[in-house]
């Protein structure tokens, strides 16, 4: 069913699927194929979702909603307003399969704990370690975590602190494999 904006502001759809409320879907937005944006579930059924964004999406617009666990909700805005949007899907999904992914907390890729959504950036940053300053280029970044490209990084489990242009500076520590650039 396609609702005018109107029309759905008014809460003319008296035909609607039971409705989930939750605030525990956190996921990564796609809009235009490109624009990604940070986004959060607030209530979904098997035939739509609304979402909380802080970007404007404009009915019909085509989104796609990238929740931890992997999974992809994809449809059309079908109404927007002050940093929510309603969201038609595609195909109808299964509910209950997707909030139990969203409880049991593990990725289904490779059994560990869910990744939070990654995005990609291209900028410069700066870590410090043992007292050095070191240029650094970030290419993705996420709540929990960022990748970044250096000529020689530390020993894993080494803490640094990681500053971002625009973003308060952060502890973190290397985990896993570092990419490095020839120098």
């Amino acid at each position: 069913m396609h609702l005018t904006p109107i029309e759905a502001a008014a809460g003319l759809a008296l035909d609607r699927a039971p409705r989930t409320v939750t605030t525990l879907l956190v996921g990564k937005l796609t809009c235009r194929g490109t624009i990604e944006h940070l986004c959060r579930v607030r209530n979904i059924s098997m035939g739509g979702m609304m979402l909380e964004t802080h970007y404007t999406l404009g009915y019909g617009n085509w989104v796609t909603v990238e929740l931890r666990s992997g999974d992809r909700l994809q449809g059309s805005v079908v109404w927007s307003s002050e940093g929510r949007a309603g969201v038609e899907f595609a195909r109808p999904i299964d509910v209950d399969y997707i909030l139990a992914q969203a409880k049991a907390g593990l990725d289904r890729f490779n059994g560990t704990a869910p990744r939070a959504p990654r995005f990609d950036v291209t900028c410069a940053a700066r870590i410090s370690c043992f007292g050095r300053h070191i240029d650094v280029e970030l290419e993705n970044i996420s709540q929990s975590g960022a990748r970044i490209v250096l000529p020689k990084p530390p020993r894993e489990d080494t803490e640094i602190i990681l500053s971002v242009p625009g973003l308060p500076r952060a502890a973190a520590r290397r985990a896993g494999r570092a990419r490095t650039r020839p120098a």
